[in-house]
């Protein structure tokens, strides 16, 4: 029996012979094609290294836990929705780590921006980790390390001249409530001091009927227009400066529902309008109201 002139009889059988239509059987559709890749990636698992360059990251790690044990930075929980951005610091694991840049953003099947990132940790290793899995990992057992004021400062203040690059961002506005509650008319020197990106006369149309106005009519005091700055930022100063005569008081609104508005201050306006003066040029990380004294008291450090 010749076994080779059997196996090529039985190959060379019509029943094994393939048509051009049926050879397109085999092949992968292009969403086939992307699956695979996904899943490829997916397989990818990032790896820990030794960082090369971490002699320019150690003496910020360094600084960081000096700031730590200071009270220039504390370590805060964060939510699923935190928004994690590229030189800021968090915890993890017990460790700390720098969110060095974040690349090749893509949206995930849940919506959420997903990318690899490089963060480095202060053993001196580093690593590619997907942001969303570095999120799962702080939202875990881990922290976000806040900014100092210094870094907040340089974050929301640029030059103070207008060039043409620049972008009005919107509008500072201080109003006074024209209610007829006693706990609010019998108040004096009660005024709020918001950020809106329309015009103010648009953003207090309906103050009447909102709770955020004291669910009273308001008086414009005084609007300021700036330019590249960002309304978070600017709250964050303002609750700063101000929180040692925030208002505190209760409103119902038509619902029957109570609501505690915000940004409402007990300061006279003269103070304000030093305090967004220096808001404008960067000089408020530096100072505090005394109510006492009522005036603008810079902070010793």
């Amino acid at each position: 029996m010749n076994v080779n002139k059997e196996l090529d009889d039985l190959l060379n059988d019509p029943l094994f012979e393939v048509s051009n239509t049926e050879a397109t059987l085999f092949e992968l559709t292009e969403a086939m094609k992307r699956a695979k890749e996904e899943r490829k990636a997916a397989d990818y698992k990032a790896q820990r290294r030794p960082c090369e360059d971490f002699a320019e990251y150690e003496p910020m790690f360094a600084q960081v836990h000096r700031d730590l044990k200071s009270g220039r930075r504390n370590l805060v929980r964060i939510s699923k929705t935190y928004s994690f951005e590229a030189g800021r610091f968090y915890v993890t694991g017990g460790q700390l780590l720098y969110l060095e840049s974040v690349k090749t953003l893509v949206r995930g099947g849940n919506g959420s921006i997903d990318g690899r990132t490089r963060c480095i940790y202060e053993n001196g290793m580093e690593s590619d980790i997907l942001l969303q899995t570095l999120r799962k990992n702080v939202v875990g057992d881990g922290y976000a390390i806040t900014e100092t004021e210094e870094e907040k400062a340089r974050r929301f203040f640029v030059d103070n001249e207008i060039k043409e690059e620049d972008k009005v961002t919107g509008y500072i506005y201080v109003l006074s409530s024209l209610s007829d509650n006693p706990a609010i008319s019998g108040q004096e020197d009660l005024y709020k001091i918001g950020f809106c990106t329309t015009t103010v006369e648009q953003r207090i149309a309906n103050a009447e009927n909102d709770p955020t106005y004291l669910m009273a009519p308001v008086k414009i005091e005084a609007t300021y227009k700036v330019v590249n700055l960002h309304s978070q930022r600017f709250e964050d100063m303002i609750h700063q400066v101000l929180r040692a005569v925030k208002f505190h008081v209760t409103v119902t609104d038509k619902n029957g529902e109570e609501h505690r508005p915000q940004e409402w201050f007990v300061v006279p306006l003269h103070i304000i309008d030093s305090i967004i003066g220096r808001i404008m040029d960067g000089s408020i990380i530096h100072y505090l109201y005394n109510p006492q004294m009522q005036c603008l008291e810079t902070i010793k450090r």
